[in-house]
């Protein structure tokens, strides 16, 4: 079952990880309504567990009525605006909920990406915040697998937040007064948190992370955020990216501009969608060439506005293979790699 949803608010640009000179294997800001209308995939069942997918997944495997009154919150990840006031340049973030009625229960929500076929020295980031901390905060584990993306294969622990475990005071702002399960626990270092309005609770604030996938090099992977939590309340997750010093592809470049470039679905066969940003207004040229050099797609576009921009590309007419798109402005050129299957 696919859901389409009407996101809470309108969409802005990301700008927030601004590392120069490196391939863009994987982005998304979760901002933009093509991402909910097109690429993610929604339901109470895990996905089929396939090694090439171009989709992402959210689903509840807890299958429990989230929110008091029952029901109240949506299963699985959902679209909406971050929790702190500091944050609402971010706009729009995904959030999972293990807040149950009584007697609760523990969370079982996925996030799994689509497949990414990393370089040699590839490095994932994102943010999350907890709707609340030290109270009743939600913790989570970010896996890999190199196999499919079923639930199952995701064996390996990149990282993984803490959550609130037993409530040992009464002051919601005090971390001693509380204990936690193993990991990070967020604002523990007085960090990246603010104090909620009306009252002494801090809510989170998105927090940037990153893990090295060197230990990956070269190997197609999924990455999931499992949302496990024991009735606490609210994750947030936001601004996924997956960038790389090199590359495995001969002839990829390493990219002169900032363009946050994507290319969806990837492995491709009849389509693809060329995502960019551009930070102000510019001429734009797209290129696409095979593994010798071969220019086989060119296209210009003048005086595009600021923003998020993308291309639709038909490839049923190229040969199996690897390609290069690049994205050149007036500022430099951004590339990453193409698999046409």
């Amino acid at each position: 079952m696919k859901k389409i949803y009407t996101l809470l608010a309108g969409f802005i640009m990301f700008g927030s990880i601004t590392s120069k000179g490196q391939d863009t294997l994987l982005y998304e800001s979760f901002n933009f309504q093509n991402f909910y209308d097109n690429y993610l995939i929604v339901d109470v069942v895990p996905p089929a567990g396939v090694n090439v997918d171009t989709l992402w997944y959210s689903w509840d495997g807890d299958g429990l009525p989230d929110g008091t009154p029952a029901g109240t919150r949506e299963g699985g990840w959902f679209p909406v605006q971050p929790f702190a006031n500091i944050d609402t340049t971010e706009n729009v973030a995904l959030a999972a909920s293990s807040w149950f009625p009584s007697p609760g229960g523990t969370a079982n929500n996925w996030l799994i990406t689509p497949n990414v076929q990393l370089g040699d020295h590839d490095t994932l980031f994102w943010k999350s915040a907890p709707f609340q901390t030290p109270r009743y905060c939600d913790g989570y584990q970010v896996l890999i697998s190199t196999t499919t993306n079923s639930d199952l294969a995701f064996t390996d622990t990149l990282f993984t937040a803490a959550e609130m475990t037993a409530i040992l005071g009464t002051n919601d702002s005090v971390f001693s007064g509380y204990s936690f399960s193993s990991g990070f626990v967020h604002g523990l270092d007085g960090t990246f948190t603010e104090f909620d309005a009306d009252s002494a609770r801090l809510r989170g604030v998105l927090k940037p992370f990153s893990v090295a996938l060197d230990a990956y090099a070269n190997q197609n992977i999924f990455i999931a955020i499992h949302h496990n939590s024991f009735d606490d309340n609210l994750i947030s997750i936001d601004d996924m990216l997956i960038r790389g010093t090199t590359n495995p592809v001969a002839g990829i470049k390493e990219n002169k501009a900032d363009l946050f470039l994507n290319v969806f679905p990837n492995p491709a066969k009849d389509n693809i969608q060329v995502n960019y940003v551009l930070s102000a207004e510019t001429d734009v040229t797209i290129r696409i060439n095979d593994v010798t050099g071969k220019l086989v797609y060119s296209e210009s576009k003048s005086s595009l506005n600021q923003g998020r921009h993308f291309t639709m590309v038909n490839t049923s007419a190229l040969a199996k293979g690897f390609y290069t798109v690049a994205v050149q402005t007036n500022n430099g050129k951004s590339t990453t790699k193409l698999i046409v299957q």
